[in-house]
């Protein structure tokens, strides 16, 4: 099999089809990895004492871990092929998670959520760079919607799990442990086919947020919309006078939208502009947090806007990352690809702080307001993009 980019231009339609489950196969293992440890360990922390700043902090450490390893991905998958890679990641991963059984620790958590953490972001990172590589330009849009979906909805499996064993003893643990390995298993179909990336990009690792702003923009804004929409949201919902049924309800039916609405997004993508669209996602991530305030006390009207919301908003990330793959390959592609995460991370760190920042000085709009602003500046800065650089079209919209 040949390395690099080139590889995946070679492939046959059986042996793309079959890469491309195997690489959702990687993102499945990484969303019930995070979906179920992140309430697991909150609610296992709290039960052990832990105040809610020491949650938060260990709670950091996921995104302080993709912060510091996604950069050096790229530089590891030149001397490690993608196949062992993605294997020590998973069985890492694994055997992170049982270590919070075999230590019950607070102190020993934080370098051992770290390592967790670490590898599922290799997964994450690595899956991302592959499904960008083995897809066509004029199906890219779709088959990175199939992508998003698959992760947000195994994200969504994790706490399902959680509700269908409990969060005591070691089950919950072992049950997550042994997911995240059985959602690789489908690697052995793409055995021989992964695109291996051995060259240098042609680049710097940071100049490819400046090369890319939009995209990676577009990565920044949804890590702060989604980690303050999780956050924050059910006290949102409580201050503006919801019932606890309701506030309960908000998130998940933002996280349907997030399963539903990825592929015709990624529809689009493959048959307009891909800046076009990317800052339709934009506008309503505007608008869908300025009419909540109008919707308060009305669940029969604030559930369409959180699913139309939850829907499309995440589109910011999809069609982000179909504009990194139609633009770059190879060496490059990897590069921006851990461009786009730690610009993802970055945003879920800051995220919760501006959110619950403007909550405290406007209470409790100036949530709405932090997530308005936010995808404001990502609609100004794709439609300035789309001014300069011109069109992002992909070939299905150039035939037409």
């Amino acid at each position: 099999m040949q390395t690099g980019s080139s590889a995946t231009h070679n492939l046959t339609d059986d042996e793309r089809r079959r890469s491309i489950l195997a690489a959702l196969g990687c993102i499945g293992a990484v969303g019930i990895g995070l979906g179920a440890t992140l309430p697991l360990l909150a609610l296992r922390m709290d039960s052990m004492g832990a105040t809610a700043t020491m949650i938060g902090l260990n709670t950091a450490m996921v995104g302080l871990s993709h912060l510091i390893f996604t950069p050096l991905v790229p530089r590891i998958l030149r001397h490690i092929n993608m196949m062992p890679f993605l294997l020590i990641c998973a069985v890492a991963a694994s055997i992170g998670i049982m270590g919070y059984v075999a230590f019950p620790n607070i102190w020993v958590w934080f370098p051992l959520r770290f390592l967790t953490s670490a590898s599922l972001a290799g997964l994450f990172i690595v899956s991302e760079i592959w499904i960008n590589q083995i897809a066509e330009d004029r199906t890219r849009g779709r088959i990175i919607g199939l992508y998003a979906t698959v992760f947000a909805g195994s994200f969504a499996l994790g706490p399902v799990i959680l509700l269908a064993v409990g969060t005591d003893g070691s089950l919950p643990f072992m049950i997550t442990a042994g997911m995240t390995l059985v959602a690789i298993l489908p690697l052995q179909l793409a055995r021989g086919l992964m695109p291996n990336i051995h060259e240098k990009p042609s680049q710097s690792f940071m100049s490819f947020i400046l090369v890319a702003p939009a995209a990676t923009f577009a990565a920044l804004a949804y890590g702060a919309i989604e980690t303050q929409v999780f956050n924050l949201l059910p006290v949102y919902s409580i201050r503006t006078g919801a019932t606890e049924t309701v506030a309960a309800l908000v998130l998940s039916i933002f996280a349907a939208g997030n399963v539903a609405m990825q592929v015709p997004i990624g529809y689009l993508a493959d048959r307009f502009d891909r800046r076009h669209v990317l800052a339709g996602c934009a506008a309503v991530g505007v608008a869908g947090p300025m009419l909540l305030p109008l919707a308060a006390g009305q669940p029969w009207v604030l559930y369409p806007i959180l699913f139309i919301y939850g829907g499309v908003v995440v589109g910011m990330y999809t069609v982000g990352l179909a504009l990194l793959g139609q633009r770059f390959t190879g060496a490059d592609l990897a590069a921006a690809n851990a461009a786009f995460v730690v610009m993802y991370s970055l945003g879920a760190l800051v995220g919760p702080i501006a959110g619950g920042t403007a909550m405290d000085i406007n209470d409790p709009n100036g949530l709405t307001i932090s997530l308005a602003t936010i995808a404001g500046f990502g609609l100004v800065l794709t439609l300035w993009r789309r001014r300069t650089a011109g069109p992002a079209l992909p070939p299905d919209a150039r035939d037409t």
